[in-house]
């Protein structure tokens, strides 16, 4: 049998804080895995092994424990068929959608053009791929994810807004984005900015910040050794400069250890937002060479 719970309901259970539950089930100590509507799932006897072991007596909630073989069966699922895959890897979330419009409430452009989160969901449920495509909303989304965090039944709603992008020819997704994913396997930087302009400016910052400031500081590039990379978002050297300064002066008050690429330094993966795999996957394998290479402990990621 499989036991269903709430994080919230069995940290209050065992007297520990919900956080105590999340950690516990990330590191394994709570064999558990995510269930429908921010639930989660477990074996029975690895339930009551843990009430045991808090010396707690199992609880039996009016729905917390389901027979496996329902559990395994689910709910129908919907085939959603596009180009031969489907929309949505598991398509049994398209039932726990209850369109209370929750999700439309907490998103920023909820109504610019019609856009809301529930049309995206049950036109996705319903079948209708080519409308999906074909639609501007996909691209209006700025995936910042508040219809997921405000959604009470935890539809992976900007999973499928990125899968529906990845879906899109690539000579069809929006034009910026698409220049953005090139120049950045071709050029290093969403932007295009050439290495020896790139290289230029942050000597330039560097030598500003020494004067104005930081007595002796240079932008260090290509540093071995140092503490941490760091990453820039290339509208900050193509429009706002001065911006980076604010990130050195920490630095240099903090004493701490940091290091630009000169290569593939862009810190900002567009091909996340245009829902192409292959080239998100291309950029940080880049910049993980760029850690290795440098020998570097953290990341700092501008995004």
């Amino acid at each position: 049998m499989i036991y269903e719970f709430r994080v919230i309901d069995l940290a209050e259970e065992f007297g520990v804080h919900r956080n105590t539950i999340r950690n516990w089930i990330k590191s394994g100590a709570i064999p558990a895995k995510e269930g429908p509507g921010r639930r989660y799932l477990m074996d029975w006897s690895d339930y009551q092994r843990l009430c045991e072991k808090f010396g707690k007596t199992p609880r039996m909630p009016r729905t917390g424990v389901v027979q496996q073989s329902e559990k395994e069966q689910g709910p129908p699922a919907i085939e959603l068929e596009a180009a031969g895959s489907k929309i949505y890897p598991d398509a049994t979330w398209a039932d726990i959608c209850l369109t209370c419009g929750t999700c439309a409430s907490a998103c920023p452009i909820a109504g610019v053009d019609g856009l809301d989160p529930r049309k995206i969901v049950r036109m996705a449920a319903l079948g209708l791929t080519d409308e999906l495509m074909n639609t501007d909303w996909i691209w209006k989304c700025t995936m910042c994810a508040k219809c997921e965090e405000a959604c009470p039944m935890d539809v992976k709603i900007v999973q499928l807004i990125r899968k529906i992008r990845s879906m899109r020819p690539r000579d069809q997704v929006p034009g910026p984005i698409h220049k953005g994913v090139v120049n950045c396997l071709e050029r290093g930087n969403n932007l295009g900015i050439p290495k020896d302009d790139f290289l230029f400016l942050l000597e330039d910052l560097g030598d500003e910040l020494a004067e104005e400031c930081c007595p002796g500081f240079s932008t260090p590039v290509d540093v071995r050794g140092s503490r941490i990379l760091v990453t820039v978002n290339s509208k900050e050297p193509f429009a706002e400069p001065e911006d980076m300064k604010w990130w050195w002066k920490i630095f240099y008050a903090a004493g701490e250890s940091w290091t630009i690429s000169s290569e593939n330094w862009e810190g900002v993966n567009w091909g996340l937002f245009s829902g192409d795999d292959e080239a998100l996957k291309t950029i940080v394998g880049r910049i993980v060479d760029n850690m290795k290479r440098l020998n570097c402990e953290g990341l700092l990621l501008p995004e």
